[in-house]
């Protein structure tokens, strides 16, 4: 039966022992694709959206508070986008799982020796500035596509037309615009095959959430 819990934002349910902690809905259809196509994850991995990178706390508390009701949870992953500085990002994921009770690993992309076994994974690398649209894009490099988009940003660069702060999320937006059903976000283009997740970009984070499926096996 699954677990659920209260929130004052909607009701968690715990449907498996292995759990997957992403920033949003949109990261949620991404990770979910990836896992399918790429993680061979058997058992089966529970991805949840936090609501927001300034929510994990709230997530994080509500996964607690449910793992005391049922079967002890054997794993969980966070994943947090790195933004502009991956230790931060690290650091505080690290203090939010300390602060409900979690051990958290040692460093970006390990796992923690407890049950449940912890890990952290900062994007896109746990060491660059960067986000989930990085992963994205360093995956299509090469393609026509890819090389069309690169040069419509360049040029809004050259005649100082690039507004938005985000080089890697306008691309990642300009390039799905491209696809025979234009779509505007990450995980959608995911669901849909626009990312390769063959791709060597997406090789450490297959590794982390196949580390994920067999924590505890």
């Amino acid at each position: 039966m699954p677990r659920s819990v209260g929130t004052s934002e909607s009701r968690l349910q715990i449907r498996t022992d292995r759990l997957l902690l992403v920033e949003g809905r949109d990261e949620v259809n991404l990770f979910k694709a990836l896992i399918e196509r790429r993680a061979d994850a058997e058992p089966a991995i529970q991805v949840i959206d936090a609501g927001g990178k300034d929510r994990f706390p709230r997530r994080l508390r509500a996964i607690r508070t449910a793992a005391q009701t049922g079967p002890a949870l054997r794993s969980i992953g966070v994943v947090r986008d790195a933004d502009d500085d991956a230790g931060s990002a690290f650091s505080s994921v690290c203090d939010h799982l300390r602060n409900v009770g979690y051990e958290p690993p040692a460093a970006h992309g390990e796992f923690s020796k407890d049950t449940p076994s912890i890990g952290v994974f900062i994007v896109p690398d746990g060491a660059e500035a960067g986000a989930i649209e990085s992963l994205c894009r360093r995956s299509v490099e090469g393609t026509d596509a890819a090389g069309c988009v690169d040069e419509y940003i360049e040029c809004l660069q050259l005649h100082d037309a690039m507004q938005s702060r985000n080089v890697e999320k306008s691309f990642a937006h300009a390039y799905l615009a491209a696809m025979s059903d234009p779509l505007a976000r990450v995980g959608e283009g995911a669901l849909s095959g626009a990312w390769d997740f063959e791709s060597t970009a997406f090789a450490a984070l297959v590794r982390f959430l196949r580390d994920l499926a067999a924590r505890g096996a």
